[in-house]
């Protein structure tokens, strides 16, 4: 008659090979730890950097460091839906400087990217503001028509126009996605002079 294995048992021999990497551990900890200072020094305006090199000193481990910092400039270079009104961007900056030695080629391909993202509300109120205007007349057409049919004033807004609201998503969609593959493939870019 076989022999019925429990569960622990079955369990044990499936694990008996399994090998633990504590070099691969310890690196991930610290990369880790690098990233958790990053975000830190990113989302604290107080914070000058001089304490973020400090922290990062204290990790030893130069390689998760350096990988750490181009992982979370990286993951932070992104679109900004309105007008930056913080240094967010220069800490980035700030970060990848860090990771690259102050790489001349790529600080200038970074700061090129910075600039792509500032610029990206002011084309969007620019979009906004040339369909304002190209459908002004047209507003104020169904203005007088409307008035003419019910004998009063009555309010339009561009705001409440259905055609107007979905042209201008329309064309806003259209100008998100340019910009999104654009900044996709400066970021691999990037990506690959870091590495």
């Amino acid at each position: 008659m076989a022999k019925i294995k429990s569960a622990w048992e079955i369990a044990l021999e499936r694990t008996e090979n399994i090998q633990i990497d504590r070099e691969k551990l310890k690196k991930d900890e610290n990369i880790k730890k690098a990233r958790l200072c990053a975000g830190a020094y990113l989302n604290d305006e107080e914070n000058k950097g001089e304490s973020l090199v400090d922290d990062l000193k204290a990790i030893n481990d130069d390689d998760a460091v350096k990988k750490a910092l181009k992982l979370t400039a990286l993951q932070n270079l992104t679109l900004a839906s309105d007008t930056v009104l913080t240094d967010r961007y220069e800490r980035i900056l700030y970060l990848i400087s860090l990771c690259c030695g102050s790489n001349q080629n790529i600080m200038e391909l970074a700061n090129q990217i910075v600039g792509f993202c500032k610029q990206f509300p002011e084309h969007r109120k620019q979009l906004v503001d040339q369909l304002k205007e190209q459908f002004a007349p047209m507003l104020s057409q169904k203005a007088a028509q409307l008035k003419a049919q019910y004998g009063q004033d009555v309010p339009v807004s561009l705001e409440n126009d259905p055609e107007f609201l979905k042209i201008a998503n329309q064309q806003l969609e259209r100008l998100q996605k340019q910009y999104d593959e654009t900044l996709a493939e400066a970021k691999a870019q990037l990506e690959a002079a870091l590495a």
